[in-house]
């Protein structure tokens, strides 16, 4: 029998990660009051804030999917493993 090797903590703290960067992402959440640094600043804020809406929309979306795809490897090999140790001991892993 081969010996899969697959990093779970790495690809769980991946998608814990990732579930960091969804919430950061979001620039109008933060709290940040844009017309206390004086116009200039808010004008380009705002137009850079415009522009890279449709990117962070993207962002979110494929993060969400990555972080979706951590979290059913992990299970994934978990499973696997729970019904691997089962069959060894004898059991069918199912439950009675």
């Amino acid at each position: 029998m081969a010996e899969i090797n697959m990093p779970g903590d790495e690809v769980e703290r991946l998608g814990t990660l990732l579930r960091q960067v969804m919430d950061l992402i979001e620039t109008k959440s933060s709290g940040f009051d844009a017309d206390a640094v004086g116009r200039p600043l808010v004008d380009a804020g705002s137009n850079f804030d415009k522009k890279w809406n449709d990117g962070r929309t993207q962002l979110k979306r494929n993060s969400k999917d990555l972080r979706d795809a951590c979290e059913a490897i992990v299970k994934a090999f978990a499973d696997a493993d729970t019904q691997q140790a089962s069959a060894l001991d004898g059991n069918d892993g199912s439950k009675s």
